[in-house]
């Protein structure tokens, strides 16, 4: 009888030992499991982007790109007499495959007027000047130029001599070849050619002038040889 309880005192031991082993192990595991879950990093999750994806640059504002925006010159005669003012005119094509939009503000406007290589009179002499670096400042024009159009202006030039600032001087436009540039920022338009007549009132004194020089010239002459006819005789 005795020998039956410590038999039986001895497996609850082991039963019992056997238990707190596998509840220490397992106990080891949840704290091990615990630790890998507070170390490891977030999962990456694919998250669209806040914004969708726009035009940028000159599209983004709806402006045609500096590249696509074409500028021609032209004067309303090819030749002037003295008094008559020429007409002068820029035309800005849109050469984009889109409608956009340019700015033809007057500041970014320019007529230039060539002769002999150099520049004889600008817009910008008396007119505003292209406001560079200062966009917020510039008084702007913005027109919409469906695709590959264009639209015209033009302006009066009173051929009054002046310097670049507007104080007129004794220049004078002397007649002959001139050229008419136009630009618009920095699209620049190829010269035009025209011509400034000379005043026929002038011509006319100078070829009075030549005549009266003639007639002196010959008078003279017949005098030498009348002289010499006398002293002959």
């Amino acid at each position: 009888m005795y020998r039956r309880r410590r038999a039986t005192v001895a497996i609850l031991a082991i039963i019992a030992a056997a238990v707190l082993t596998v509840g220490v192990v397992l106990a080891v595991q949840a704290v091990q499991g615990i630790r890998d879950d507070l170390s490891a990093p977030a999962p990456v999750v694919d998250t669209p982007d806040p914004t969708a994806p726009g035009p940028e640059g000159d599209a983004a504002s709806g402006a045609c790109p500096s590249d696509t925006t074409r500028v021609a010159a032209s004067t309303d005669e090819d030749e002037y007499e003295e008094g008559e003012e020429p007409v002068l005119s820029i035309e800005v094509t849109n050469g984009h495959t889109a409608d956009c939009l340019i700015d033809v503000g007057e500041s970014r406007q320019e007529f230039l007027i060539e002769h002999d290589g150099d520049t004889v009179w600008s817009s910008r002499y008396c007119g505003p000047a292209d406001d560079e670096g200062d966009d917020e400042g510039a008084e702007k024009n913005l027109l919409v130029f469906p695709a590959q159009s264009s639209k015209k202006a033009s302006l009066t030039w009173p051929r009054v001599p002046v310097d670049d600032s507007c104080k007129q001087t004794d220049d004078a436009f002397p007649s002959g070849e001139y050229e008419l540039v136009v630009k618009l920022g920095e699209a620049e338009s190829e010269p035009v050619p025209f011509t400034l007549a000379s005043d026929p009132a002038e011509d006319g004194t100078a070829d009075a002038d030549a005549e009266d020089s003639g007639d002196a010239n010959g008078e003279g002459g017949n005098g030498e040889h009348g002289e010499g006819e006398d002293g002959d005789g």
